[in-house]
């Protein structure tokens, strides 16, 4: 089939573009840049110039797809900037029939499921606690959007949790840190044995793929994690064991953190940028169990990598970078 992926040179989306093309299908990448990625050139990929902050150009690469896999943002560090995800995806759902796309399928993430009243969660568990900071907003809304509006094509909606694997910039930082750290003291909040989700990038791109390329995927909103009941301290663990290295956790109260959270929480309302602060301290601090049997299923998907298969090739890959 013929796809348009927008964010498809990123952490999670270079893959789904790599796992695309080993299946046959060609890719249209949205990009700023003219140019075809150096690793892409000679492969079925072409580029469609265009910027998220410019919808007519999204709009305009849709022409002649079949799939429309949509993993790029607008950075959203502003309620504003939250603001042109949504509205972007307004535009978007609006021409998804005149511009022939047969299926678009939309990467969300696993806080829009907030902490789930009971555990483990699987699609329908209601939340106990909702999150109500820019980024989880912004796919909510997204998400409510999708279901309300998107009639004359098919749509799946996937929710990634916290994503590891080699590429994320992010991840690299969290790496030496532990390097340096781990044998010494690694602040947390609390003891770090709380169980939480977690998805190998490699693993997850599968997945996407598969939401979109699988009949039976269509209308439905998959939570996408590797299913194990791990906690912070297995993946601290994990990380400081491929360095050869030791951790400890330095215990920090969640309520030390609280405290400081909550004149966050009072004058960011004023100042319209919501963090949210005290819920994810409770995020982040509580027991997270979610069950992939749906993905399995209706995906036919299986993750591949084990936690410390997955962390040994993350850090083997920042020790080379």
């Amino acid at each position: 089939m013929k796809t348009l992926i927008t964010g498809g040179t990123g952490f999670i989306g270079s893959l789904v573009v790599q796992t695309l093309l080993a299946e046959g299908h060609a890719v249209r990448l949205l990009s700023r840049k003219q140019e075809i990625p150096e690793q892409l050139k000679g492969k079925n990929v072409e580029v469609a110039q265009g910027d998220l902050e410019n919808p007519g150009s999204v709009i305009s690469a849709m022409e002649g797809n079949d799939l429309f896999y949509h993993i790029g943002e607008i950075k959203n560090l502003t309620k504003a900037q939250a603001e042109k995800n949504i509205t972007l995806i307004e535009k978007i759902v609006d021409d998804l029939k005149a511009k022939g796309i047969k299926r678009f399928v939309f990467v969300s993430s696993i806080t829009v499921a907030g902490i789930p009243s009971e555990q483990p969660a699987d699609e329908k568990t209601v939340s106990k606690v909702i999150l109500n900071d820019h980024y989880t907003t912004y796919k909510r809304r997204c998400e409510e959007i999708i279901r309300e509006k998107v009639n004359d094509c098919e749509y799946v909606i996937v929710r990634p949790a916290p994503v590891y694997g080699p590429g994320s910039r992010y991840l690299g930082r969290m790496i030496s840190v532990i390097e340096m750290l781990g044998p010494i003291g690694l602040p947390f909040i609390g003891d770090a044995k709380n169980i939480t989700p977690l998805i190998q990038v490699k693993d997850l791109a599968q997945a996407i793929v598969r939401a979109g390329t699988r009949s039976e995927a269509s209308g439905q909103t998959f939570n996408l994690t590797d299913g194990l009941d791990h906690t912070w301290l297995d993946f601290f663990t994990a990380i400081a064991e491929a360095l050869h290295k030791k951790v400890r956790i330095i215990p920090i109260p969640s309520l030390l953190f609280k405290l400081p959270a909550m004149p966050l929480d009072l004058f960011s309302a004023f100042f319209g940028i919501n963090f949210d602060p005290i819920n994810y301290v409770n995020y982040v601090s509580k027991d997270l169990l979610f069950n992939n049997a749906k993905a399995r299923t209706v995906l036919d998907w299986e993750p591949a990598y084990s936690l410390a298969e997955g962390v040994k090739e993350m850090v083997e890959y920042y020790r080379k970078t």
